[in-house]
């Protein structure tokens, strides 16, 4: 009877103990549940709270669109009715384009120099004097030859063709 004593003791024990195991783990899963049902709620609120941000956001950026709209139409009305051309700072901006693009083209003329030296070719420039040149040239040779070939006609008819 000791021993039945003793394993009904033992059963006693393990099921106080089994009983405490799962009470232990039921109160272990709602600390579980608790945990992440404030964990979401958390996440909730800062996720309506980002929404309410970027809501405030779109609207500043919508805001500044038709801000930024509105200028446009008006800079684009007057650059059409041609009051921007009459602006100081506009005409002060076309001197200043104006000179930086005569400088432009000054490097870029003392560029093709360089180069044309270089490589040696005549350049288009040196080419038109060169054919002026030539004109003037053909034009005093043909004053020169003009009474030679009157002579040189005259006489040609008077003597006979030779065979």
């Amino acid at each position: 009877m000791a021993t039945t004593k003793q394993a009904a003791t033992k059963h006693e024990a393990t099921a106080t103990t089994t009983e405490a195991s799962a009470e232990a783990v039921k109160s272990s899963l709602s600390n579980v549940e608790v945990f992440l049902k404030a964990q979401l709620a958390h996440a909730q609120k800062r996720i309506e709270e980002l929404e309410g941000e970027a809501g405030k956001v779109v609207k500043a950026l919508d805001a500044r669109r038709v801000e930024a709209t509105k200028e446009a139409q008006s800079l684009w009305t007057k650059f059409q009715a041609g009051e921007l051309l009459t602006d100081p700072r506009v005409k002060e901006l076309g001197t200043k384009v104006n000179a930086a693009g005569t400088e432009l083209r000054k490097r870029l003329d003392g560029l093709q120099a360089r180069v044309v030296e270089t490589v040696g070719v005549a350049s288009q420039s040196q080419l038109q004097e060169i054919n002026k040149e030539l004109s003037k040239l053909s034009r005093k040779v043909d004053a020169l030859l003009k009474p030679i070939r009157r002579n040189g006609a005259a006489k040609g008819s008077e003597t006979t063709p030779r065979a």
